[in-house]
This record gives structure tokens, sequence and C-alpha cells, in this order.
């Protein structure tokens, strides 16, 4: 029987590494439940995984992150080399978003998970690295040039489909997914946010840009950090419609101040206050509330902004506020020029 014709009538076979028996043992019994739809295999060598994932076909591998002879990443290294379809996930002990970065990076992981992962998550990375297996027909190719540029945003970027399942990816999307907090890829690749009500408001936004193009802004709260800020705006109308979600984390990359974006989109400062508190993903009522503003004079505001920066949409103006320089040389616009008024 060849790999294609046993891949199609075999259960689905799951590979485990880790150093550590006893995390093995736990998985095992953990996971016991889900023995008739897929075949286990639990292995403490790394060396040992490596050679048993050569010799027969494996859908996913979930490996320890730091492990004696081989870590983790080396470990799924190797196993790339056979040119195999399979799907990679990785635990560690330690929530290191610079190791998230190089396990995507590297060994392109599909998920990563810290240690201790709850079963019933782990589960779901399984059936969502199996549901992805065959990409769906309308994933854009995004490469070469297209690629870079996505990769050098200041933001994340992440398109999906009118089922929010996640097509493309850049570098920040990734290691912002791998943090599992604030933007989640669920079972089948679907983006939601960490808590349901957010779910539901960022797959209306998505179909709201799906339907008729208009999209939204919101914030994504996180357990660890502050909220984020994303963007929804409508690139594709073909195919069923593909979306961008535009993510900012004031951590990594601040807002630009209220005083920049008033000297870089030539805003007066009332202007500016409510196009930065849009774009920490305020609705415009709360906006206006945080303001002090009524709703009516901040709608006046904002058809003002719309006039001066040439968008129409709310979507449209948090993108490009997202896309702009923090600081600028004092009394200076980005191209260099200087101010026509204070």
């Amino acid at each position: 029987m060849d790999r294609k014709t046993d891949r199609v009538s075999r259960k689905a076979r799951i590979m485990f590494v880790d150093d550590e028996v006893r995390v093995l043992d736990a998985l095992r019994r953990s996971l016991r439940r889900h023995e008739d739809r897929w075949e286990m295999e639990f292995i403490s060598d790394p060396l040992a995984a490596v050679a048993s994932f050569a010799a027969r076909p494996t859908d996913v591998v979930i490996t320890d992150m730091k492990m004696p002879g081989l870590n983790g990443i080396q470990t799924l290294s190797a196993m790339r080399k056979t040119k195999s379809t399979a799907s990679f996930i990785v635990l560690t002990g330690t929530a290191d978003l610079r190791t998230a970065i190089d396990a995507i990076n590297q060994a392109e992981i599909f998920r990563f998970f810290t240690k201790p992962c709850p079963s019933f998550l782990l589960v779901e990375g399984i059936e969502a690295a199996l549901a992805a297996k065959t990409p769906p027909p309308t994933a854009p190719a995004a490469a070469g040039i297209g690629e870079t540029a996505l990769d050098r945003l200041p933001v994340a970027v992440l398109v999906v489909d009118a089922e929010s399942r996640v097509l493309f990816m850049n570098r920040r999307g990734g290691a912002l997914c791998a943090q599992e907090d604030g933007v989640i890829l669920g079972a089948r690749k679907v983006c939601r946010a960490t808590t349901p009500p957010e779910t539901a408001r960022l797959h209306a936004l998505i179909a709201s840009a799906i339907k008729d193009g208009e999209g939204g802004v919101m914030a994504l709260g996180r357990v660890k950090a502050g909220p984020l800020s994303v963007a929804v705006t409508a690139l594709d109308a073909s195919d069923g419609g593909k979306v961008a979600l535009y993510i900012s984390d004031p951590e990594d990359h601040p807002i630009p101040p209220a005083e920049n974006l008033a000297r870089l989109l030539d805003l007066t400062l009332a202007e500016a206050r409510l196009a930065h508190a849009l774009a920490e993903g305020l609705a415009l009522e709360e906006a206006a509330g945080a303001q002090g503003i009524t709703v009516g004079t901040a709608r006046g505001y904002l058809k003002q902004i719309f006039g001066k920066t040439g968008k129409s949409r709310q979507a449209e103006l948090v993108r490009l506020i997202l896309s702009l320089p923090v600081t600028l040389p004092h009394g200076t616009l980005p191209n260099g020029s200087a101010l026509d008024r204070a």
C-alpha cells in the first residue's frame, strides 16, 4: 500500500516526544479516550522519534522544547528534512516569546503551547492541525516581495475568509497567535478572541467586511497584558471574500500620540485625540465618552478626519494610523518637509 492510500485508510497518527517519561504517561492517560480515532505514539528519546518519523507516515508531532541531545526545534527540523506534510506543535515550560518566534520561523510550527497545557486545549490544537493539512483553495499565495513587505509591517496581519479561518499571517501575526492571548487559532484555524463576547464581535466585524465592506475596529482583551487594537478591512469580494485583520500591540508598537497624529495627518488636536482613541480599539461612542464630547460632535470630528486623510471608514483610518511612525524629528513631516503650521 503506498503512502497516499495508507493516509486515507488509516487512523491519524499522532506522535508525542518528551524526555520526561512521567509527562508522557500523563499525556497517555489524559488522551486515552481518543484512541479510537488516533494512533498515538509516545517517545522519550528525540533521536528515536526522528527515526520513527522517517519510517512511518505521521500527521502531527507534539514535542517538548527543552530536551537533551536534540531540543524541540532541532528535532522538528530533522523531521522536516523528510519532506513530510506533518504538522508540528511545541510544548515548553517557559512562556518565552523569543522561543515561540524561533519555533515558528525556524521549524514552521503550527501551534505553540506553554506547559502545563490542559488536555482539551492540546486536543483542540491537534484537531486544528489535522483540519489544516489540506489548505483551502482560496488561500492566497503571499510570496516573494509581497510576503517580505508584510513581514516588515510594524503590525500583525492575519488574512481570513468568510468563516473567520486564517488563510495567511505575517511573522508578527504568527508570533502574536503563538502567545494564545488576545488572538487564538481554534479548530480549523478559526480566528477567535480570548472571550466569547469578543469573539462574537470580531466575527461580526469580519462578516460585515465580507457583506458590505464596512468592517470596523475593536479592542481585544488579553489576560497577561494590555488590550490589542484590531482593524478589520475587506480585501477581496471574489471567492466569498477575504478580510485582513491589522492588529497592533501597544506594548510592541505604540500608537503615535495624539500630538504626533495632529502633525502627521494635519488634524486639530481634538480630532487627533479622537483618532487616537479609535486606533486603541474604542467604538465611536466609547471614544466620545473618553474625550468628554457628545457622539454628535465625535461624528463631526470623524467626518473632518475622513476628509483630511482621504479615508471613508474607521477601519481604513486605523490601518493608516497603525502604519505611522511613533516619533518624528521636531517640526518635520514623514517626507522630511517642514510643518506649515504649529
